[in-house]
């Protein structure tokens, strides 16, 4: 979520990389049911999903996803591909994105991301964008080869192994995945090798904690939860697109890891009251500190910032890589989130009050009018999807797409037990603020200034969570969402 790149992360060893690849099932694009056959698969290969049994659900929450989804694609296929990114004007094999950094790789990752998912799944609508699925499945295709060739693991000082290119590289490698069947063999072995080679940088990273244990901050005003989760949503896509990798049970060892520290609280490590206890094999008391507030807040840019709660949802989304692959999912992925969501939902932030201890925040208190961070009409009596700020929002005014995903999946993973409003009520003003807000533009983009939103990569960042929030929604109706206590 954040556009800011902090810090670089040391390369880890490389593991075997195996050649063949598996071919994919070809998934229907029309009907309720998706249909595709399974396949098989040995050593490093890539197995497609098996999209047979995928329902899509027709409920009123997911219409809206399906509404917002194919808002965004509307845009990527017309404004943003021909002019945005002037992509149409690119011939060759493979798009040049003009640089390896966060601007030039994030925005055509997510987007790709975004489309795959609807083309993929069934939703995408050529009559809606007045782009046949064809053409559609062809922009996409060359932003997924593209963005795969010209990663590291494949081309020579390519982007990647950088602070968020795990990041980058699950939005993409997830994007191919879908789209398994429309990529050729050599595109797919560099989708697969990019993500094996940020998958592997990992196998033995220990992150940073934003608290040590005795308290003393480590990172003052900068929480590093979002940072392992993003990197940990890729480890799981590897784990979920190559199950039979050498490094399997390493990748699925490191997302149980990662999980319990992006969501690690105080009482969980030291003397803390759960600090005893052990999650799929690994003891929460062998941390060395934390990365969340005791109540579930998140601290970043100095500040306590509801926009990075969000962490929690962007390590759940490797719950549903792992469903399309039909694999349980760690109970240390979801470890939390239903404690975070009820402190979005009910938690009382008083204003001229400060419960923490962060150096970063010394003198500062909370905003008037102070209350809950899910505020309704509390600050903006014309809108109820209003967020409260506790501490103010450096990231823009009109940011919605991300409280609706973790509504969205707060309702389909049922993490809501302890909020005293559910997810699927607060879904409803959260989608329709994204609603109306795409509604205001023929093309369908979400934002019209700058100021609703200050990130540039805005409305590919719209599109990603409208992916991220569908693709919850199928795997939960399918029944492929399950929870396991295993140890790795």
């Amino acid at each position: 979520m954040s556009g800011i790149s902090r810090r670089q992360f040391g390369r880890g060893a490389l593991g075997a990389i195996g050649l063949r690849v598996v071919a994919a099932a070809v998934p229907a694009g029309a009907g309720s049911l998706l249909l595709a056959g399974p396949a098989s698969a040995a050593a490093a290969d890539v197995v497609a999903i098996d999209f047979t049994g995928l329902v899509k659900p027709t409920d009123t929450v997911t219409n809206s996803v399906v509404t917002i989804l194919r808002n965004s694609n509307q845009f990527a296929v017309t404004t943003w591909w021909n002019t945005t990114k002037d992509f149409d004007a690119q011939t060759g094999t493979y798009l040049d994105f003009g640089g390896n950094g966060e601007n030039n790789i994030r925005p055509g990752a997510a987007q790709a991301f975004g489309l795959a998912t609807a083309l993929s799944m069934g939703v995408y609508s050529a009559t809606q964008t007045g782009v046949p699925q064809a053409t559609a499945e062809s922009m996409t295709t060359k932003l997924i080869r593209s963005l795969a060739y010209r990663h590291k693991a494949n081309l020579a000082g390519g982007w990647g192994d950088a602070g968020q290119s795990a990041h980058w590289a699950a939005f993409a490698g997830t994007a191919g995945w879908l789209l398994w069947a429309k990529l050729s063999t050599t595109d797919r072995e560099y989708v697969r090798k990019m993500v094996e080679y940020e998958a592997n940088r990992f196998n033995t990273w220990q992150p940073d904690y934003y608290r040590r244990v005795d308290g003393t901050y480590v990172w003052p005003g900068d929480t590093q939860a979002e940072t392992i989760a993003w990197n940990n949503s890729l480890i799981a896509l590897a784990a979920s697109m190559m199950p039979n990798h050498p490094n399997k049970t390493t990748w699925m060892k490191q997302v149980v890891a990662l999980s319990l520290k992006a969501s690690s609280r105080p009482s969980d490590v030291g003397t803390g009251a759960d600090a005893g206890k052990t999650v799929n094999g690994f003891r929460l008391g062998s941390m060395t500190g934390s990365n969340v507030n005791q109540d579930c807040t998140v601290v970043n840019h100095n500040i306590v910032h509801p926009d990075y709660m969000e962490s929690f949802a962007i390590n759940l989304s490797g719950a549903l890589t792992l469903a399309l692959s039909k694999q349980d999912t760690p109970y240390a992925v979801r470890r939390s989130y239903d404690r975070m969501y009820a402190a979005l939902v009910d938690l009382n932030l008083p204003a001229g009050t400060m419960p923490y201890t962060d150096p970063n925040m010394a003198g500062k208190t909370f905003r008037a009018p102070g209350g809950k961070i899910y505020a309704g009409t509390n600050t903006n009596p014309t809108d109820n999807s209003d967020i409260y700020y506790p501490m103010g929002n450096d990231w823009g005014s009109s940011r919605r797409m991300q409280f609706a995903t973790m509504d969205v999946f707060a309702d389909s993973f049922k993490e809501d037990a302890y909020a005293s409003i559910k997810g699927a009520t607060w879904a409803v003003p959260h989608l329709t603020k994204v609603q109306k807000m795409q509604e205001r533009s023929t093309d369908r983009r979400t934002y019209i200034g700058a100021g609703e939103d200050y990130y540039p990569g805005r409305e590919e960042w719209v599109s990603h969570h409208a992916a991220w929030a569908y693709l919850a929604r199928v795997v939960a109706a399918s029944g492929r969402y399950k929870i396991t206590q295993a140890t790795y």
